[in-house]
């Protein structure tokens, strides 16, 4: 049970600090860190929702490159560059502690305490090397042989989780929604490696528009895009499931969350392929 786990000082330390903010007070003392995990998942799935969106806009803008250089000029600010690097944030978090649910849910690993704590410590690590990559650049890596490794990190996950649902009494929709986790965790998290480790991965245009030619590089990102999009759909479609009762109004914003994914899917496609 959430009350016979022993927290060390520091985490104890945080829960009186989150103790004091009223909002969440309730929350600490009554429902526990796994609560607040789940909580804190679903938020930073939001957060990942608004930063795809803000993605393929910028995405689009690489059709006009003097736009996207003049642009990504602008976001030089120290202001634009913190709240970048603070993408990692939910970024990591949302993966890591997806993976403890897949872990917990498929392979029965039940050592809660430990996960929790290991989602938190590596989420903090993940984050630190990221912000020592944004600030200082470090040796620039061929697109090819980051995103090779990468995708085989990921097609093997892929595979495990696979293997692991489909023979489950679960829907469909459940098992992709795990499946589609799996496969971009390790693209989502390398990701922000890749696109801080040096300047042009992700500020010029001309840099970008040279690795968008291979097809490979075209490939990924756009099962990507197919698989965020579901992914992202049907995790908000959980969330307005949790509150709101069968009838008119939740088929009305299924329908809702559908097109919208659609459309953004449609677009995102279209610019990869056009690149």
């Amino acid at each position: 049970m959430e009350d016979a786990i022993k927290i060390t000082r520091a985490e104890a330390s945080v829960v009186s600090l989150m103790g004091r903010i009223p909002i969440l007070s309730y929350y600490v003392h009554s429902r526990g860190w796994s609560f607040l995990l789940s909580w804190g998942h679903r938020l930073a799935g939001l957060t990942l929702v608004g930063y795809m969106f803000a993605h393929i806009y910028t995405l689009s803008l690489l059709f006009d490159p003097a736009t996207y250089d003049a642009d990504m000029k602008f976001l030089d600010h120290f202001i634009f560059a913190f709240l970048e690097w603070c993408v990692a944030i939910p970024v990591i978090f949302h993966s890591l502690n997806g993976s403890r649910l897949i872990l917990y849910e498929l392979f029965r690993v039940r050592e809660e305490e430990l996960m929790i704590r290991t989602v938190v410590v590596l989420g903090f690590i993940y984050s630190m090397i990221v912000g020592i990559f944004f600030i200082q650049e470090g040796p620039q890596m061929s697109a090819t042989i980051f995103w090779s490794i990468t995708s085989a990190i990921s097609i093997c996950t892929f595979l495990i989780v696979v293997f692991k649902t489909w023979g489950t009494k679960n829907s469909i929709l459940w098992k992709l929604q795990r499946i589609t986790g799996a496969f971009m965790l390790p693209i989502l998290v390398g990701h922000m490696f890749f696109m801080h480790m040096n300047y042009l991965t992700g500020h010029d245009s001309k840099t970008i528009l040279m690795r968008m030619e291979s097809p490979f590089i075209k490939g990924l990102d756009f099962l990507f895009i197919i698989f965020l999009l579901f992914h992202a759909g049907y995790g908000m479609f959980g969330i307005i499931a949790d509150y709101i009762k069968p009838g008119p109004l939740l088929k009305f914003l299924t329908a809702l969350i559908f097109i919208v994914m659609a459309i953004s899917a449609f677009f995102g496609m279209r610019i990869v392929l056009a690149l």
